[in-house]
């Protein structure tokens, strides 16, 4: 039975022009899981990354901080898989249109909402958008859907333990939040709003861990930009959750969620 451990990237500039990068205190956070990773000579046989800035920069800080503290660790492989579902193109299509059929919204748009309700008001926007894709009612187009998305992710968790079929292996992937939710998903049989409720909980730099064991060799599952999702876990195997969302190697002024 192998490891296979998920690593959320660590706090990424929300609200700046330029999300998609690390803060201060996200390079922090990864760099304080690498110095953990090498305190308990924790040596995976791979180290995967999605291909976001966030994400790649948080692996990369955290095999230097291990390699500072005198653990070298493999160098990070890209997994496009792993990149985290369409929340920006979501937002920039649908938004307007929730923000005009929503009365809570509408503070919104007569620009009578303060700095702080604006701020509460765009979150609460978010979700409503991201739950009604969730549920599959939205007109997505070209955008990913919630089905198609699942099938990415589990296809990206199929071609990492399919390279690692051999007993005891371990394997370490920083991703994101909703491709964690989409191992829990896998792992724990969850429906789709139980897995979108669950990333929604995954704390920046934290660790998830499961089990798993291969059980169907052969050809990988594909994933396409919409449709039904694959049956991946047939191809990832019987996976169990050994741990959710751990943040024991960060000091309290590290935890956040964003």
């Amino acid at each position: 039975m192998g490891t296979l451990t998920l690593v959320r990237h660590g706090q990424a500039s929300y609200g700046a022009a330029e999300y998609d990068r690390l803060s201060e205190r996200g390079v922090e956070q990864a760099r304080a899981l690498g110095r953990r990773w090498a305190e308990a000579r924790f040596t995976p046989d791979a180290i995967y990354t999605g291909p976001m800035r966030r994400q790649l920069d948080t692996a990369t800080h955290a095999v230097v901080a291990a390699a500072d503290a005198g653990h070298p660790l493999p160098a990070p492989t890209v997994l496009d898989g792993l990149a985290e579902y369409p929340a920006f193109e979501l937002l920039g299509r649908f938004m307007p249109q929730f923000v005009r059929d929503y009365p809570e919204l509408r503070a919104l748009l007569d620009g009578t909402a303060t700095p702080a309700d604006r701020h509460a008001l765009m979150d609460r926007g978010f979700w409503l958008v991201i739950d009604a894709w969730t549920r599959d009612q939205l007109d997505c187009g070209d955008i990913e859907t919630f089905g198609a998305f699942v099938a990415r992710v589990g296809a990206a968790m199929a071609r990492m333990t399919s390279s690692h079929a051999g007993g005891g292996a371990r394997i370490a992937a920083v991703t994101s939040g909703g491709p964690i939710g989409v191992a829990l998903k896998l792992a724990l049989g969850l429906d789709a709003m139980a897995t979108v409720n669950h990333w929604r909980l995954v704390r920046n730099a934290s660790v998830t861990e499961l089990l798993w064991r291969s059980k169907q060799p052969g050809a990988l599952p594909s994933y396409s930009t919409g449709g039904a999702p694959a049956n991946a876990s047939a191809f990832v195997g019987e996976l169990s959750l050994l741990g959710f969302n751990h943040i024991d190697h960060l000091p309290a002024e590290l935890h956040t969620f964003r």
